[in-house]
């Protein structure tokens, strides 16, 4: 299928825009009578790619990273052909595999045997080729007890691992990957990535959108940073990350934090007794190794029985290291207090990290879940600066040494 095509791009983007007109509400009554002419709605107009150019051929392998809002998926979908650009031009010289939505075409009323024929007709599959791949399929999904049951039962995961394996069995030109990594458990994260080297080492070129650096820089050669659609960086993938890790805000308190993590709560009867005015990490940036102090200023406003609990978090949001518990006596006494936690040697590679402070009830800390029932959170953010690593986690410092066996006599 890729041989076909060679001599020319798979990719061309040519001065891409894509803008969507954002309607706002008409501020006075008269408005709403239709018809009246100098009455029409207010709009504004959102630009999310700014003349973007860029070709691709087949086997390329390329990295789309930037902030949310950047126009990364808005560039994928404009290749998937689900939106049209509104000015430029933008063509793809051949087929393509895309895991954009995984299982977002399926009908959930068909089965799992069902709907594995029918997304594979949807994709421009024939009956025969579905039939030729459906035992590799099923066995790759994981989901073979259950392709007798409606997909409306299946669970978010179980989908998006059927949705994968129907995906990816299809011979194409070019795969669209859009945040899915992280579908599945572990075994079956390595599994996809395995097939989509597979893929890309079989003639397939790969555009991969995602926050997880690693990745990128593991399977792209080449990393394009958007910021506000436009592109900022085209180049190998430390170019274009040094860009980005160094761009990005060092420090912020969200004051919204204990109601917008996903994985917190406050409880109404516990809500505002503790509050955490500020954080702080100091310094925001440091090398592998440094120390590193998060400090916080607590105000108790009523007597409580908690503890200061401390945990580190990947960029991504992913836990990075355990609760370390920290004071709490003074949570007995009103009063604004300034908490020091001081981390002698930090010993993480290159990366973006966040440090969460919490105040949890007492009787909270045996407990499985992040900060299940925090009376407040917090939290900063923190760089680590050096050389983009090929693969996060920690830095070992290691002494080495050689010595010299002698020989026997």
């Amino acid at each position: 299928m890729w041989s076909e095509m060679a001599q020319e791009p798979l990719v061309v983007f040519d001065h891409v825009t894509k803008e969507y007109r954002i309607g706002q509400e008409r501020s006075n009554a008269r408005a709403l009578i239709p018809g009246r002419r100098g009455e029409a709605a207010e709009s504004t107009t959102f630009r999310a790619l700014d003349d973007v150019s860029l070709t691709m051929q087949h086997g390329d392998t390329l990295g789309l990273i930037g902030h949310n809002g950047a126009g990364k998926s808005t560039l994928l979908r404009v290749l998937a052909g689900i939106v049209e650009p509104s000015r430029g031009h933008a063509e793809v010289n051949g087929r393509f595999a895309s895991l954009i939505e995984l299982g977002i075409g399926f009908d959930p009323e068909l089965t799992g045997h069902e709907n594995v024929f029918f997304a594979g007709d949807i994709m421009g599959m024939s009956k025969a080729e579905i039939r030729k791949k459906y035992d590799e399929i099923v066995d790759f999904s994981g989901v073979a007890e259950f392709l007798d049951m409606p997909v409306k039962r299946y669970s978010t995961g179980m989908r998006a691992r059927l949705g994968f394996a129907v995906a990816t069995s299809i011979e194409c030109d070019l795969l669209l990957v859009d945040e899915v990594l992280s579908v599945g458990d572990f075994e079956f994260q390595r599994r996809s990535l395995e097939r989509i080297r597979e893929m890309n080492q079989a003639g397939a070129a790969l555009v991969l959108v995602t926050h997880n650096l690693w990745a990128v820089n593991s399977m792209c050669e080449r990393v394009i940073l958007l910021d506000h659609g436009k592109i900022v960086v085209d180049g190998t993938p430390a170019e274009a990350m040094k860009k980005y890790i160094g761009e990005e805000p060092t420090t912020e308190l969200d004051p919204e934090a204990g109601a917008t993590f996903e994985d917190f709560r406050v409880p109404p009867a516990i809500a505002g007794k503790v509050e955490i005015d500020s954080i702080r990490a100091i310094p925001d940036v440091i090398r592998s190794g440094d120390s590193i102090t998060i400090q916080a200023t607590i105000t108790v406003n009523e007597p409580c029985e908690g503890v200061v609990v401390m945990s580190l978090f990947t960029a991504e949001r992913a836990v990075f290291a355990e609760r370390e518990l920290g004071p709490s006596g003074f949570l007995a006494t009103p009063g604004t207090y300034v908490i020091d936690a001081e981390v002698p040697s930090v010993p993480m590679a290159t990366g973006r990290f966040q440090f969460r402070i919490a105040v949890l009830p007492q009787d909270d800390r045996h407990l499985d879940q992040v900060f299940p029932a925090a009376l407040a959170v917090a939290s900063a953010e923190m760089k680590i600066d050096g050389e983009v690593m090929a693969r996060p986690g920690l830095k070992l410092r290691t002494n080495w040494s050689v010595a010299t066996v002698p020989h026997s006599h």
